[in-house]
């Protein structure tokens, strides 16, 4: 660090110089060494090795005055190598401050840390030549009285006033005369001597450890002239007498009153040391104290190794004290051993001293440790370490002593009132303390030690380093409210101070258990460099004992300091703020995020030597860093705490910064391993990306602005601070001078982004309502789509890229959002249903735009439109995942209204999907479009967006204007999207195919579908899965797949279950169940299949063939019943809509009004048939029932009740058929009037016979027994009696009125009992179950007696039972179609030529 003078030889060493930066003008040259007058008064040069060239050859003795600059020469004496320092530089002299104010001004310190009790702020003030060596072993101290620091190393001492506002202050460097000889020797001691009655400037002495020389300087300046250099050599240098061999000087204690210091010895010896004499001349004496710390044999030359076995015991000497007496002349000093022996002396000026006391503390100390804490209680007590003490100020006003936990005890010479810093500590931890004690004289007490307070240190733990170059200080400045604690890389600030009376504090206290008060810790950064190698303290003066013998302090504070010398750093201060607040009701205190602000403001510093991620003793729960980080990050948003500005000058630079704040509070609290939980680091995220967007946005801003005309320069970003409502922002203030709204917005808004984002429509919106011109609105859709675009993709960008610094990297995220759990999590900002609806808005606005205002044609465009038109797809992507994130958050919401409008926002996302997608295509943005649909799985937009592109394409290339070369273009982007289609088909399967197909059907028709060769396998997979398609399903099995087989089970399904129209049915089925005929007689077919499954496919089909059957019977019974009975009813009508008029007044029958209900069915069945749709088999059994047929044409149809009977067993089966065989017979019962067919009276047979013969009964009975004779049908149809008849549908009903409302079922079944009541009266009271036995029996044998009069007539084969035409028809048509797959195929292709001819299948 400095640059010694060479060593010429041992026997002519060079006079001792002082190297000062020239407090006197230059002397002239001559031998005379007169005076000579400067020619400048503002300018001197500085002392160097010419100023004395014609001066005779100095002797050893002499001084050798250098300059203040250290040379370039490299210097190694005795092992110890010096680095170089820079070149000389002069040095110029400024006006001479008086002594009481020249440190009183700005000191122009850099603030390095602060919180709600102390500042840390760093001096400038510091030599250039510390500057320069920031590695060598050194150590210093402050004062505050002379306001000169002390630096010291092996070879020189450089004094400098550290208070100066100034980088490189008037300093003074001394070369020691007598250096050590090697590095690891111990350093050099020194101290400040108070100035003599000739100077206003403090002295230095120099005492070499080993060696025991003693250098004095009266004063720092007293170097300047040769003269009185040499004048004051005799006498400033000494040696000490009877230091032991190994014997070392170890510390140096001012002892000012006593004139002198005190000297501690590695021995345990202490001496006293005075730098002048009786008369105030410089001259140095050394006198050793009496005392049992050093070795007790034969008075002060005892032996060494007695005198170290028995420091061993007693403890190395910690540190060694002295105050300030009453009387003048003398001083009070205190020793403290290592083990807690503790000594004290009244010391005279001239060095006579009287021992006061001695004794062994350590007991007294290490019980009042462990009674008042548990921790100290755990450690082992012979690990007890006395570290350092000070005295306790006395003569402080009551007002201070009433606020200071420490012993209030009046002033007196009978004891010494001292506060100890002491630990006890084990292999992992070191518990500090300090303990107030009141030591008494030997006299004076009968118990020489008094513990008083024991303050207990929870922030500090670090076991002190032993190789530092400083030991551990404690300090205790007046008011003593506070006390400061100095390690080698840190300091302890702990109050002392009486904490606010309490009902919590009083039980703590009879508990013997000290509330918590303040306490914090500063901590240095861990390199090799920095380090503490002194310090001082400042403190307030009050007045009080011994006042009028104080000098006053060059260092004026209000508040209590402490000094501390880094090296590699500089001088630091830690300076109170308010000193009587630690006393006060709302004393500071250490929070979460006091400690956040620290390391957020300050530890961002690259230059800053502190560090703030060591937590030591103060640490805090998860939850408490977690509400301070959002309330700082709060803060950071709206620039509202006290280290950010509330001016800008660029912004830009203001967000950066901030943006960097944000940054550090994620990186600080990970370096301490808080683990955040995830909703805390969310919405910390949330705000960093808020912070990241203002500053896309003033970006946005500075460049839309840019590109304005002169006389227009606000942009929409100004416009929409400007619309904002007041309530959602800060109001500038215009009385501060706050005139810019704007930058206002930027510098105290930015919590609010989601409104101002939002309102970049409104502003449109509003602009529009007054009469925008179309230039200027096309401007503002412009801007506004480019703050929404950048904005939010931005955030959506610094959100995944920012997931590992939030410690939320095992988040899963989908185009910047959170894929699906939001549990607990608050609706983010980027979905605020605002941003949601204007984005939804704009995109809407900017199509419509484009529609009206963009053409194809180059030449025609505006470069706004054209930007509008290309932002758009990034715009609508953005919108799309907004709306997707605000549905996603919604749902997972504990609120039932959120959770109600995410399921409204989910179907606007699903809907806005495809259409805001699909809209892309009018504005021909293909690619985009293409991008977006894959994006977000909007795979029926894929399909139509491709199928629209290519045939776009398709149809420029019929335009007759292009060139070959555009029609090979144009075909070559046609077939690159077919073979693009392809792809996805691949890609995507039926996912995408299916809604291809679906828009090419919907689109281009059946044609289209069928003839589409790009694919063959998710076609037909398409059309058999869409029932409604059933009919373009079987021409595809047959043309496509020549799959005959699944065309018949198509043709059938469709036939079976889902036909309507009865002429359509009966073509299906008949073509279902020849097909089937056919593939079965194929002999491929046959030949593949074993003969078990032959025989299960046998019975598989014989099956399906008799269902097929049964509908086409009933099929042929509601065709035949509508030829022969309603069509020629029918003809006479002029148009469809009187044909249920002329049905209703022909066939319907009567009923009571109350059970119009019967009426109302009766006509629904006839509307269905007239409309010719399929009735299911109960409604045409109503049908049938309930119709009424005239005498004309009733003939023409077999028995209606017994077509009934027919329809319920070839469509109906199990329960459900007894149920309606009991309706049909009851209905049919209730035909006639059997009061009067009970009514015999006055008739004979033959009239009663006639009578019965013409009843629908006998009829119903004709038939049945005669198609039971002729063998035609195998089905056995039941005779029900009126009584099994009886009861039917009077409880519940069939199953098509199942989900019908239950007023109208209510009324069915009133319907229904009323036919029962009538049946049961016709039971009981006119034998109606008799009548039907009867009736029955003469019907049979009627039908017997006409087959016998047949027969022998020899007529043949009786009609009944005989096929229908239709039958026959179908009979025959299966006979022709049996003979193989071909004639099927040929049908098919008729029935699909037939189908397209006329609109329908």
């Amino acid at each position: 660090m400095f640059s010694a003078s060479l060593d010429h030889g041992a026997e002519e060493r060079s006079p001792t110089p002082v190297a000062t930066r020239g407090r006197r003008r230059q002397r002239p040259l001559s031998s005379d060494n007169s005076v000579q007058q400067p020619k400048a008064k503002r300018q001197r040069l500085p002392l160097n090795e010419q100023t004395f060239v014609n001066s005779p050859e100095p002797r050893p003795e002499t001084y050798e005055v250098k300059s203040a600059r250290p040379s370039m020469t490299d210097l190694r004496q005795d092992g110890i190598e010096e680095t170089p320092a820079p070149k000389q530089e002069l040095s110029f002299r400024s006006k001479k401050a008086r002594t009481g104010d020249r440190f009183s001004k700005g000191d122009g310190s850099t603030l390095l840390s602060t919180n709600t009790a102390f500042d840390v702020r760093k001096l400038p003030a510091l030599p250039d030549r510390l500057k320069l060596d920031a590695t060598s072993r050194q150590h210093g101290s402050a004062d505050s009285l002379t306001g000169y620091a002390l630096n010291l190393t092996h070879t020189h001492a450089t004094v400098w006033p550290y208070a100066m506002p100034t980088q490189s202050p008037e300093s003074f460097t001394f070369t020691l005369p007598y250096p050590s000889k090697h590095s690891t020797d111990p350093l050099p001691l020194g101290a400040l001597v108070s100035p003599s009655a000739s100077s206003s400037e403090p002295g230095l002495v120099v005492v070499m450890p080993t060696s025991g020389k003693v250098t004095y300087w009266e004063s720092i300046s007293s170097a300047t002239t040769l003269d009185f250099m040499r004048q004051q050599r005799n006498g400033v240098e000494e040696t000490i007498p009877g230091m032991f061999s190994g014997e070392s000087a170890i510390q140096i204690a001012n002892a000012e009153s006593a004139a002198g210091f005190i000297l501690a010895f590695s021995s345990g010896r202490m001496a006293y040391l005075s730098v002048r004499d009786a008369h105030g001349r410089p001259k140095i004496s050394v006198l050793f104290l009496r005392t049992s710390l050093g070795p007790a044999s034969s008075g002060f030359f005892g032996s060494i190794r007695h005198a170290l076995s028995h420091t061993a015991l007693q403890g190395d000497i910690a540190a060694v004290r002295a105050e300030r007496s009453q009387k003048q002349g003398e001083c009070t000093v205190v020793a403290a051993t290592a083990k807690g022996r503790l000594h004290s002396w009244r010391v005279h000026r001239g060095g006579h001293h009287d021992l006061l006391t001695e004794m062994d503390a350590r007991s007294a100390i290490l019980e009042a440790l462990q009674q008042v804490d548990q921790v100290n209680a755990k450690l082992p007590g012979d690990s007890l370490n006395v570290i350092d003490f000070c005295f306790v100020p006395k003569g402080l006003d009551q007002k201070w002593l009433d606020m200071s936990q420490l012993r209030d005890i009046p002033a007196s010479e009978h004891y010494q009132h001292l506060l100890l810093l002491v630990s006890l500590s084990n292999k992992r931890t070191c518990r500090y303390s300090l303990v107030d004690v009141v030591l008494h004289n030997g006299t004076s007490s009968e118990s020489p030690i008094e513990i008083g307070l024991v303050r207990p240190i929870h922030a500090f733990a670090t076991t002190p380093d032993s190789h530092a170059l400083s030991k551990p200080r404690l300090y205790l400045p007046r008011p003593t409210l506070i006390a400061f604690l100095i390690f080698d890389h840190a300091a302890v600030v702990a109050s002392i101070a009486r904490p606010p009376l309490s009902p919590d504090s009083q039980i703590l206290e009879d508990n013997h258990i000290l509330p918590a008060s303040f306490e914090d810790v500063v901590d240095l950064r861990e390199t090799p460099t920095l380090e503490i190698v002194g310090s001082g303290i400042e403190e307030p003066f009050t007045s009080g004992y011994g006042a009028d013998e104080v000098r006053v302090s060059r260092i004026k504070t209000k508040n209590p300091a402490a000094v501390l010398l880094v090296r590699g750093a500089g001088t630091l201060r830690i300076a109170v703020t308010d000193i009587e607040r630690f006393a006060s009701e709302k004393p500071p205190k250490v929070t979460a995020k006091g400690k956040l602000e620290q390391a957020v403001f300050f530890g961002i510093k690259e230059d800053n030597p502190l560090v703030f991620d060591i937590q030591h003793g103060l640490r805090f729960t998860k939850e408490e860093y977690g509400a301070a980080a959002l309330e700082l990050s709060q803060e950071i948003l709206t620039s509202a705490g006290p280290h950010l500005s509330a001016l800008a000058v660029r912004v830009d630079t203001n967000i950066k910064e901030r943006v960097r704040y944000l940054e550090k509070i994620m990186t600080h609290i990970k370096s301490l391993k808080v683990k955040l939980d995830r909703v805390t680091k969310w919405k910390l995220l949330w705000n960093a990306e808020k912070m990241h967007v203002a500053s896309v946005v003033w970006r946005k801003h500075e460049e839309l602005t840019s590109l304005r005309t002169v006389t227009s320069k606000k942009s929409i970003v100004a416009e929409m601070v400007e619309y904002i409502r007041n309530e959602e922002r800060t109001e500038p203030n215009l009385a501060k001078g706050e005139v810019d709204e704007l930058r206002h917005w930027f510098l105290r808004d930015i919590d609010r982004m989601e409104i101002f984002i939002a309102w970049a429509y409104e502003v449109i919106k509003h602009n529009v309502k007054a009469n925008l011109d179309e230039a200027s609105s096309t401007r503002l859709i412009y801007e506004a789509s480019e703050i929404y675009n950048n904005a939010l993709r931005d955030a959506f960008e610094f959100r995944e890229q920012n997931l590992n610094l939030y410690g939320l990297n095992g988040e899963r995220l989908e185009h910047g959002i959170i894929a699906n759990d939001y549990a607990g999590l608050p609706p983010p900002w980027t979905c605020h249903p605002f941003i949601a609806n204007n984005v939804m808005r704009l995109v809407e606005l900017s199509t419509e735009w484009i529609k009206q205002h963009w053409t194809t044609e180059a030449e025609s465009h505006n470069p706004l439109i054209q930007t509008i038109r290309e932002v758009l797809p990034e715009l609508t992507e953005v919108y799309l995942t907004v709306i997707q994130e605000l549905s996603r958050s919604y749902l997972a919401s504990d609120d039932p209204s959120r959770v109600s409008d995410a399921q409204k926002y989910e179907e606007i996302y699903k809907k806005a999907r495809h259409d805001k997608v699909v809209l892309l295509a009018e504005s021909e943005n293909w690619e985009a479009a293409i991008k977006i649909a894959e994006n977000h799985e909007s795979l029926p937009a894929l399909a139509e967006i491709l199928t629209r592109e290519i045939d776009a394409l398709r149809d420029q290339l019929v335009s007759p204007d292009l060139s070959p070369e555009e029609v090979e273009m144009l075909d070559s982007k046609a077939c690159a999207k077919e073979d693009q289609v392809r792809e996805c088909f691949g890609k995507y399967g039926k996912d995408f195919a299916f809604p291809f197909y679906e828009y090419l059907f919907t689109k281009f028709g059946v044609d289209a579908l069928l003839e589409y060769a790009g694919d063959k396998k998710f076609k037909t997979m398409y059309l058999r899965t869409k029932p409604e398609l059933a009919k373009v399903s079987w021409i595809n099995d047959i043309i496509g797949e020549e799959d005959i087989d699944h065309a018949a089970d198509t043709l059938l399904d469709l036939g079976l279950a889902r036909e309507q129209q009865v002429w359509n049915k009966k073509i299906e089925l008949s073509l279902g169940k020849l097909a089937r005929m056919a593939e079965s007689s194929r002999p491929s077919s046959k030949a593949s299949m074993s003969i078990q499954e032959a025989s299960i496919n046998g019975t598989t089909e014989d099956a399906r063939v008799d269902a097929i059957d049964r509908e086409l019977a009933i099929i042929t019974i509601q065709n035949e019943f509508y030829n022969t009975q309603i069509r020629p009813v029918i003809q006479v009508a002029l148009d469809e809509s009187e044909e249920l008029g002329l049905v209703q007044e022909t066939f319907a029958l009567k009923h009571p009004k109350k059970y119009k209900i019967l009426s109302q069915i009766f006509e629904d069945a006839m509307r269905r048939l007239l409309q010719h749709e399929a009735l299911d088999p109960l409604t045409l059994i109503d049908l049938l029932t309930l119709v009424t047929l005239p005498p004309e044409t009733k003939e023409l149809v077999p028995d209606q009740f017994f077509l009934a009977i027919q329809v319920a067993y070839n469509g109906l089966a199990g329960a459900e058929r007894v149920q309606a065989e009991r309706l049909i017979w009851r209905r049919c019962y209730l035909r006639e009037d059997w009061t009067r067919l009970n009514n015999t009276s006055l008739k004979n047979d033959n009239d009663i016979m006639d009578v019965l013969g013409q009843t629908d009964l006998f009829q119903v009975y004709c038939t049945l027994y005669a198609n039971q004779q002729s063998g035609t049908d195998k089905n056995e149809y039941r005779r029900l009696s009126p009584s099994e008849a009886a009861g039917v549908y009077t409880e519940t009903l069939d199953r098509r009125f199942e989900k019908m409302e239950k007023g109208y079922r209510e009324k069915v079944l009133e319907a229904m009992r009323w036919e029962d009541s009538i049946l049961l009266k016709h039971i009981e009271k006119h034998r109606l179950n008799e009548w039907a036995k009867e009736t029955r029996k003469f019907a049979e044998d009627a039908v017997d007696q006409q087959y016998d009069e047949t027969t022998a007539a020899g007529a043949g084969a009786a009609a009944l039972g005989s096929p229908t035409p239709a039958a026959a028809s179908a009979s025959a048509s299966t006979r022709r179609l049996s003979r193989g797959a071909a004639a099927l195929e040929a049908a098919a292709a008729a029935v699909a030529t037939n189908g397209q001819q006329n609109g329908t299948l």
